[in-house]
């Protein structure tokens, strides 16, 4: 989890007993530029490459992983590390030997061909076994590396998935469920978009263990029909993994009527972010017309939200894009996708985003187009971060001539109560608390509730000039917040709130 203590969000009307005149807003993060660049030589080989994954927090700072293709084929990730999530830096691992030395970066995974890969530290796990990366190719489907470092990561022998899952997943152990979650791609073979017979969705498969085969259905409909044979990571001539349909069940978040007739929803970026929440960042894939119109497999991308309060019903009701693409001067004007991960200091969490300047399958015009042999262009970001209000991703928005919100009862668990609100200068909230039939409870009236006026993500409620709710804890109440043009985000009932 990225959060560990219980709270109140405002992404759907879980917690809302009764609202007037407020609406619910998605608000867009702020774009912070580049993280890092590409400047090392082994990060700018020609026929290489790099590719950004995810963050892990680790012993109170956090690991940015991306995976770095080497002109000769080999294959490793690379490490960035970072105290606060917002300066980055190369540390010298000694781990990888690279042009006879092992200064570098450089993590070790066996020279194994990895795409679309999630890392995570598995606090339940066996030491040998802290960290866990889950990934896959389309010649071996998809596997288990572990490492107790984090630096040098073994694979294990189990093939989990004999299926191509083609994008990046997302995988994380949830202790409500006590079983290790995976989110990743499949196809819904009903919804064809063009002349591909289906569109892309995600499913969730969850497991007791990232030891054994995930478990498949028996009898899937309509499943994909083998693939021609072609030359793969430069070995011989070999048939990709079938896609999946069905064969992983249930689907979680796909495109319906309110989306595009030609999108598709590429990856999801699912993460455990507090208790009882799950949030996505699906990757929105417009489609643009093939050959002989266009090119192969192509089109834009951007990022979207979703919430969920299982992990496996999802709500989009936000259909607007959270990460919008750049203007024409920026570095992710065509394509979007968001890493798996975040990081979080007193006031935001810091996510982070690849992009690009081209769509999906531009200058693609043949299926095994030669390997790009020129040199990588130093400079180039390696991802980008993006920079939220902690809990801000939704807010409940009071009109600026006033409105109500009525919370569905919770139990205090703390001496004081907090929120995360703003109102700017020209706004102002007052507080009540309710008993669970609504009535107010004496010492604690909208009367006796300090004007709050603040931008803060722990404002603390007073009544009668003091914070004290000590009295009240273990009881259930209501919140009750009048105000004008305030944006409020969060409730913490809980001691000890991130």
């Amino acid at each position: 989890m990225i959060l560990e203590t219980e709270r109140i969000l405002f992404f759907d009307d879980a917690w809302v007993e009764s609202v007037e005149n407020m609406s619910f807003t998605l608000n867009a993060p702020t774009k912070c530029g580049p993280i890092a660049v590409t400047e090392k030589e082994w990060e700018i080989q020609p026929g290489g490459g790099v590719r950004a994954y995810c963050v892990v927090p680790w012993r109170g700072g956090y690991r940015f992983y991306y995976s770095v293709t080497l002109g000769d084929g080999g294959y490793c990730l690379a490490l960035l590390e970072s105290d606060d999530g917002v300066s980055w830096s190369r540390p010298d691992l000694g781990v990888v030997r690279y042009g006879g030395e092992t200064a570098n970066n450089l993590v070790d995974v066996g020279n194994h061909w990895i795409k679309g890969l999630t890392v995570f530290v598995d606090s339940e796990a066996p030491e040998e076994h802290r960290f866990k990366l889950l990934g896959h190719n389309p010649k071996e489907g998809m596997f288990l590396l572990t490492s107790p470092d984090g630096l040098t990561f073994s694979r294990q022998k189990e093939c989990l998935l004999p299926f191509n899952a083609d994008s990046m997943v997302s995988a994380f152990y949830d202790p409500a469920v006590d079983r290790y979650r995976v989110y990743l791609r499949a196809w819904d073979r009903t919804r064809p978009i063009y002349n591909v017979p289906g569109s892309r969705v995600v499913a969730i498969t969850e497991v007791q263990s990232l030891f054994e085969p995930f478990p498949l259905r028996p009898d899937p409909p309509d499943p994909w029909p083998q693939r021609p044979p072609r030359r793969m990571f430069g070995d011989e001539l070999a048939s990709p993994m079938r896609r999946l349909n069905r064969e992983i069940e249930p689907y979680v978040l796909w495109c319906d009527e309110a989306d595009p007739d030609k999108a598709d929803i590429y990856q999801s970026a699912a993460l455990h972010y507090a208790p009882g929440v799950y949030l996505a960042f699906p990757t929105l894939y417009f489609h643009y017309p093939p050959p002989p119109n266009g090119f192969i497999n192509d089109g834009v991308l951007d990022l979207h939200f979703a919430s969920s309060r299982d992990g496996i019903t999802w709500n989009r009701k936000y259909r607007e894009p959270y990460v919008g693409l750049d203007l024409p001067d920026g570095w992710c004007t065509k394509a979007l996708h968001m890493l798996n991960g975040a990081a979080t200091d007193r006031y935001r969490i810091h996510q982070y985003v690849i992009g690009s300047r081209r769509t999906h399958g531009e200058g693609r015009t043949k299926l095994d187009p030669p390997p790009d042999t020129k040199p990588r262009t130093p400079g180039s970001p390696i991802a980008h971060r993006i920079e939220q209000r902690l809990d801000g991703f939704v807010s409940l928005d009071s009109a600026y001539t006033g409105g109500t919100l009525v919370t569905a009862p919770f139990e205090i668990g703390s001496e004081t109560l907090r929120v995360n609100i703003d109102t700017s200068a020209s706004g102002y909230a007052h507080a009540a608390l309710l008993d669970e039939s609504g009535a107010p409870i004496p010492g604690y009236e909208i009367e006796a509730s300090r004007r709050i006026q603040a931008n803060d993500v722990r404002c603390e409620l007073h009544w009668n000039g003091r914070p004290d709710v000590s009295a009240l804890r273990g009881r259930k109440v209501r919140l009750m917040m009048r105000s004008r043009a305030t944006k409020l985000y969060a409730v913490y009932y809980r001691d000890a709130e991130n």
